[in-house]
């Protein structure tokens, strides 16, 4: 079956059926600082920081939200969400603090690199990591300082080459992966140059296309605007709960500007607003063609169906 197949297929059994949810979320993404020093040209962080609420999540909320997670097996923690974790100066005690309460839970951390020194890696050496997945939007000079500006490449792979031959700290992630983007201000040399680094230290290469984050970067776009949608690729409603470091549950990590809100963790538990009306009817909207107004960001994603 081909993939059109596959979508039309998936389509007709969404428009048919009532979207079967997880009772919790297999997935929890945490907004514990909002701060990211990247500057990326393909990320909308720098072009929405100034218009919304900064600051670090707190120790209380965030135990708050790891004390709610009853059965970890199997349960993703993600420490992260539209936002640089190595920046927030609690992030070892978080982990700590997710080791203790949830030592089944899988973690997943997703970092530019520029703050893993040796000395951070000394300090996440004791956490066992599910995944750790490194952005590199370039592997030379011209390309990284295009795309990641706010960074400076010599200093990123001085980490980069440290954490590949770190053997304490990689025997503690199941997954090491080195992520690029499909852009054009990345070269065929960017890409030969990662996928021979990766290679030679047995790190896996993961090449991703570009993503306008549902048209919320500015300067660039996957010009995608659908007139319904009756589905999510990535099945984040049904799965996946995002909450930012003020508690703000919203629908999904592409809503950088926080304009669908379904609740609100000081408010209510987890399992409250997972399972709230208000959630219910954004997964019905979304995986039966409902009210349009409830689906704006999803009909200008490229990962919706």
């Amino acid at each position: 079956m081909d993939l059109k197949e596959s979508t039309k297929e998936t389509k007709l059994k969404y428009m048919t059926e009532k979207p079967f949810y997880n009772p919790f979320p297999a997935a929890i993404e945490i907004q514990t600082i909002t701060s990211c020093n990247a500057g990326c040209v393909i990320c909308p962080h720098k072009d929405v920081v100034s218009k919304l609420p900064n600051g670090i999540m707190s120790m209380e909320l965030f135990k708050k939200i790891i004390d709610q997670i009853k059965s970890p097996w199997g349960i993703r923690i993600i420490p992260y969400f539209n936002n640089e974790p190595f920046l927030d100066p609690l992030i070892f005690d978080r982990l700590a603090y997710i080791n203790e309460r949830c030592s089944e839970a899988e973690i997943e951390i997703s970092t530019n690199v520029s703050r893993l020194d040796k000395d951070a890696q000394e300090k996440l050496e004791p956490f066992s990591i599910k995944e750790l997945r490194l952005s590199i939007f370039g592997f030379t000079e011209t390309s990284y300082k295009r795309v990641m500006p706010g960074l400076n490449w010599g200093e990123t792979k001085k980490n980069l080459i440290s954490i590949a031959g770190n053997k304490n700290l990689r025997s503690k992630i199941g997954q090491f992966s080195l992520v690029m983007i499909d852009y054009p201000e990345i070269s065929n040399d960017d890409i030969i140059l990662a996928q021979n680094f990766c290679r030679e230290n047995f790190i896996k290469f993961e090449f991703w296309g570009f993503f306008d984050r549902s048209g919320n970067v500015e300067k660039f776009s996957n010009d995608i605007d659908k007139y319904s949608i009756f589905g999510c690729e990535q099945r984040r409603p049904l799965e996946r709960m995002h909450i930012n470091f003020r508690g703000d549950v919203v629908l999904c990590c592409m809503d950088w500007k926080w304009k669908y809100k379904l609740g609100n963790i000081f408010e209510s538990s987890l399992e409250e607003v997972w399972n709230s009306d208000v959630y219910n009817e954004y997964r019905e909207a979304v995986y039966n063609n409902g009210k349009r107004e409830y689906t704006d960001l999803c009909r200008k994603c490229k990962l919706s169906l």
